[in-house]
């Protein structure tokens, strides 16, 4: 019920948009994993703190709420997962939906005193049966401060877990140095450009250029900022240099190289990454790779057409794994004596 009211009611005009087939999907995903069990949550929590609104100074849960909403507000419309890493799109779920508790429940704790205010003349009569049922006044206002004390402190705790949480991803963000940084927007536009002049079919001596230059560049930065631990980088270099000094070479042989380095740059990857193998951007290349080892007859257009997809697989690698992609050297051992 609570799904369709979301559905139906609050989002009634954005799900009139023409959405996509994932659009769709991913609005429908946030209601089922985030808004639904957030406000499900925090509509039981808030149910707890009716009886210190009835028994309480409604003066002092209002001066306690007040912050506490402010906090959970900024902290809310604050926070974007813009940027957030594809692999913790899970965790990002999680934080935000902290934070969408705690938001909604200090939401509906401020209804609940504004309308325990507004109606007082109502149910102030039937305190007295109610705390004589409870056994007391002394017990009846102990048990709804406890209450009390709970609802906030799963409010407060909520704000905290989700404003940790979304200090971790930050710091998995920011912990690549600027230059490793620039490295990987640099790598990036290389890869998206030379894909971009594969597929729109330049002559072959522009995409042979464009293959040696993206690679130089990435293995030049990879070398500079000891990330890789291979022994090999020279001849790397050699080959990539080939492409960029003699692209009007043939096509056999620019492919040969081409390969070879793609090859040698997922040999360069960090053995470390379990998660690596199985990825779809490296079963792609995989495939690719071995398409073009196999099908000798093909057009230059359409294994240019298979190069350019690898090249966009690459930088989807790239994007996702940041400088983790790649093996650290260790640093070396300061002398004890």
């Amino acid at each position: 019920m609570l799904k369709r009211f979301v559905q139906n009611v609050i989002l009634r005009r954005f799900y009139e948009i023409a959405l996509s087939t994932d659009e769709r999907k991913l609005a429908d995903s946030a209601i089922h994993d985030k808004y639904v069990p957030a406000i499900s949550r925090a509509f039981i929590f808030s149910v707890l703190l009716i009886p210190s609104l009835l028994l309480l100074d409604t003066e002092i849960v209002v001066s306690i709420l007040i912050p506490t909403t402010m906090v959970a507000g900024t902290a809310w419309f604050a926070i974007s997962l813009a940027t957030m890493k594809q692999k913790f799109e899970d965790f990002g779920t999680e934080l935000t939906t902290d934070l969408f508790v705690a938001f909604t429940l200090s939401l509906m704790m401020l209804f609940l005193a504004a309308l325990a205010s507004l109606t007082m003349e109502f149910w102030e009569p039937c305190i007295p049966d109610i705390v004589e049922i409870i056994g007391g006044e002394t017990l009846a206002k102990a048990i709804a401060a406890g209450l009390a004390m709970v609802v906030i402190g799963k409010l407060v705790f909520s704000i905290f877990t989700g404003s940790l949480k979304y200090d971790i991803n930050d710091a998995m963000l920011a912990g690549q140095n600027e230059a490793a940084q620039r490295f990987f927007e640099n790598s990036l536009s290389l890869l998206h450009s030379t894909s971009e002049l594969l597929k729109s079919g330049k002559a072959l001596d522009v995409a042979n250029y464009s293959i040696g230059l993206a690679f130089y560049e990435i293995f030049s930065v990879i070398r500079t900022k000891e990330m890789t631990t291979r022994e090999d980088m020279d001849d790397l270099f050699d080959k990539a240099d080939d492409l960029i000094k003699n692209p009007g070479m043939g096509q056999k042989d620019a492919d040969r190289i081409a390969m070879e380095l793609i090859r040698s740059f997922l040999r360069s990857f960090n053995p470390d990454l379990p998660e690596l193998h199985a990825h779809k951007s490296f079963i792609a290349i995989q495939v690719e790779l071995e398409c073009l080892k196999s099908n000798d007859g093909e057009t230059q257009f359409m294994t240019d057409t298979r190069f350019s997809v690898i090249f966009e697989e690459m930088s989807n690698l790239l994007d996702e794994f940041g400088n983790t992609l790649f093996p650290q050297k260790a640093a070396p051992k300061e002398d004890s004596s």
